[in-house]
């Protein structure tokens, strides 16, 4: 079973990552795409699972979030889904049945 953190669009994440850097050590520049790099290597080295997936929600069409992520990163029925926002604590559901996609991540 896969799951699937669905985070604030990349923007928002990148934002984020650079205001911590910025406190933590000021005046050094901080890339644009820090979330990105951050990420990666927290994965790496937090030895995370290979079917945990980040995905931001801006990656995802408008609609049926479970379809999406079953359309476009493999999700399948059962799969858990985090659903995490900077604005409210995160919310924890599970692809539903009868759900199902080509699958592209997985």
């Amino acid at each position: 079973m896969a799951t699937f953190y669905l985070l604030p669009p990349r923007a928002c994440l990148d934002q984020a990552v650079g205001d911590l850097f910025a406190k933590l050590l000021p005046g050094l520049p901080v890339p644009a795409d820090a979330w990105e790099s951050v990420a990666r290597h927290l994965a790496a080295v937090a030895g995370w699972p290979g079917d945990v997936f980040l995905v931001p929600r801006d990656e995802l069409p408008d609609g049926d979030t479970a379809a999406a992520l079953a359309d476009g990163y493999g999700a399948d029925p059962g799969d858990r889904v985090i659903d995490v926002s900077l604005a409210r604590q995160a919310r924890a559901w599970g692809v539903p049945s009868g759900v199902s996609g080509p699958g592209k991540a997985r």
